[in-house]
């Protein structure tokens, strides 16, 4: 299965996941590594550029992820076993300990969850703990830039 990253060049290929532990995410509290991608590229650009806030950002780059296509190593929650305030800003603790949980469980590689920007969008979140992990590939298919236009205000 194939899903996408756009990142800073620098840790395109990090498979540890460093920049998760060190942060946090929506769906991961600070201390527990965990790998975001998305199921389009398109909803990984809306990410990085609303995570970028206008900031000068770093190269970027466009990466692959393969992931083993196998049905059991995934798992998708409904909207409805999701925390009521998990697209809520900033990042509620409820969305990061549901995150977490699942973390800490190691049952599957990927959790698909919507996007906060766009909920029928899908997001993913590979858990760098989870034995079929070393099976994941990373691999960098070009440079990313944004259309200047998406900076431009009026």
């Amino acid at each position: 299965m194939k899903l996408w990253r756009i990142t800073n060049r620098k840790w395109a290929l990090d498979k540890l996941c460093n920049g998760a532990r060190r942060d946090g995410g929506r769906w991961n509290p600070i201390g527990y590594p965990a790998m975001y991608a998305g199921t389009t590229i398109e909803i990984c650009a809306l990410e990085k550029f609303v995570h970028l806030a206008g900031a000068i950002y770093p190269p970027l780059v466009l990466v692959s992820v393969e992931v083993p296509d196998d049905k059991k190593l995934s798992i998708q929650p409904t909207l409805a076993s999701l925390p009521k305030d998990w697209s809520d800003l900033p990042t509620p603790a409820s969305a990061q300990e549901f995150g977490r949980q699942w973390l800490a469980s190691t049952n599957q590689l990927v959790m698909f969850l919507p996007s906060a920007i766009i909920p029928e969008a899908t997001n993913a979140i590979i858990n760098p703990s989870h034995p079929a992990y070393q099976d994941v590939k990373l691999t960098v298919l070009r440079e990313f830039s944004f259309d200047g236009r998406m900076f431009e205000v009026g």
